[in-house]
């Protein structure tokens, strides 16, 4: 009998007894880490994964429900990460090639390689700096791409000079592991896919999405990293249950976020592909960004763009996963850009450069004359009681002679100088907004506007 059935009976088990159970259960766990690793070992096919999810995802493409998928971030968000990043440098030096999709040149398809590689280089090592690094810190990650003959990974410039690149499936930023330098699928950080229609076969024109048989691809590659993090001897934290994987041409880009509990996957070998296929439809959540200009005609990235801003968020939540909270947060650093904005109007001589406590400034006025005269400066005094101070749970009533809104105060962001909220619609709780309270719009630097 076994151990509990013996508890249960009121009868004392002897050590025989646990120490039988306790071996099958030992057992049992290291049988299920087995079938993990085999099932890994036989899921290495995206053409036969895609082929399984087809038929969901026509199902999806004939709703009528817009948009298919839920957006990895908010734009809320991105308007404060992009806030927190006006003062971190971001420098692409191997240009991505313009027309890749219209080549078939051996040599441009080498250097979007490059050019991808690069961008991501210069995406983990900026935010690495800006939000983990201390000074003299070595960023803890690299590099490299994957080749698809072996599934292994290799630096693109060396798949190259080996007459590889046509090999070449995938890009990643990865953990640096000094036991296996050349890198294992559980170092990956992030994956990005380079495929020469990302953009030009987006469908839906207003909420363009990349086409589902890159998609299909991208679900591949993200269920491989979470089986790899799941079968990893390495410490990795068990929160790591999702992954971002970049869409990009050499142009466009999107982010697909893939996240799941693989407890829920049936470890079916004999049908590999069809439960990876039921857990997609079942038990994952999948977010899709909308495709976005990421590369301009030079092949320079537009860094203050929503396309490449979303791609650097991805990468923040990817570092974010194996690093930790940052020292620096998201917060502290879009705080700087009331400070950035007063020095702009220093530089501009935009009138008195003295805030006053509601942290709005105040322009004077001089009539224009053809000549050079003195003028004095006048003091400008504002009475503080009158202005004013929301908390955080206050509802802010704005009306016209036409409609009335309600927001509620979520969250007070202030470092002293210009003032800015959080707020939820109260008609749509779901709904947030950047709430300012000053100046007329026309008074404000353009970003300030809502």
């Amino acid at each position: 009998m076994e151990v509990w059935q013996l508890l249960s009976l009121g009868i004392s088990p002897d050590r025989d007894s646990v120490e039988s159970a306790t071996k099958k259960s030992t057992i049992s766990s290291g049988g299920r880490a087995q079938d993990r690793k085999e099932f890994f070992r036989r899921f290495v096919d995206s053409e036969i994964l895609r082929a399984n999810l087809t038929d969901w995802f026509e199902n999806i493409s004939e709703c009528n429900a817009s948009p298919a998928f839920d957006v990895p971030f908010e734009l809320i968000d991105l308007q404060k990460f992009d806030y927190a990043l006006e003062g971190v440098q971001f420098q692409q030096l191997i240009r991505m090639p313009n027309a890749i999709h219209a080549s078939t040149s051996s040599d441009v398809e080498a250097t979007a390689y490059l050019a991808l590689e690069d961008f991501l280089h210069t995406s983990a090592h900026s935010l690495w700096e800006a939000f983990w690094g201390h000074e003299n810190d070595v960023m803890p990650f690299y590099v490299s791409s994957l080749y698809d003959g072996n599934l292994k990974f290799y630096e693109a410039e060396k798949a190259i000079a080996k007459g590889k690149v046509r090999g070449l499936c995938a890009s990643a930023i990865m953990l640096k592991n000094q036991r296996h330098p050349q890198g294992k699928w559980d170092d990956i950080v992030e994956l990005a896919l380079l495929r020469p229609d990302v953009g030009s076969l987006a469908s839906v024109e207003d909420d363009p999405i990349p086409p589902f048989s890159i998609i299909g691809e991208a679900l591949f590659f993200a269920l491989r990293v979470l089986l790899a993090r799941s079968i990893s001897r390495s410490h990795i934290p068990l929160s790591l249950n999702s992954v971002y994987v970049l869409l990009v041409d050499s142009q466009n880009g999107s982010v697909v976020k893939v996240e799941g509990d693989l407890n829920k996957l049936e470890f079916d070998l004999n049908n590999v592909y069809e439960s990876a296929a039921s857990w997609f439809k079942n038990h994952s959540q999948i977010a899709i960004s909308p495709v976005d200009r990421i590369w301009n005609k030079l092949g320079n990235a537009n860094w203050g763009d929503i396309g490449a801003l979303q791609v650097l968020y991805a990468t923040f939540h990817s570092i974010t996963q194996y690093a930790g909270m940052p020292k620096n947060t998201i917060e502290d650093l879009a705080a700087d850009h009331s400070s950035r904005l007063q020095t702009r109007r220093i530089e501009r001589q935009l009138g008195d450069m003295r805030i006053n406590g509601n942290g709005l400034f105040r322009f004077q006025h001089h009539t224009a004359s053809p000549e050079i005269v003195e003028v004095q400066d006048e003091s400008i005094k504002v009475d503080s009681e009158k202005l004013v101070k929301l908390e955080v749970g206050h509802v802010l009533l704005i009306e016209d002679s036409s409609w009335q809104k309600g927001y509620q105060i979520d969250e007070v962001l202030n470092d002293g100088e210009i003032p800015f909220y959080l707020a939820s619609s109260v008609d749509d709780p779901e709904q947030a907004s950047f709430l300012y309270i000053g100046s007329h719009p026309s008074q404000l630097e353009p970003a300030w506007k809502i």
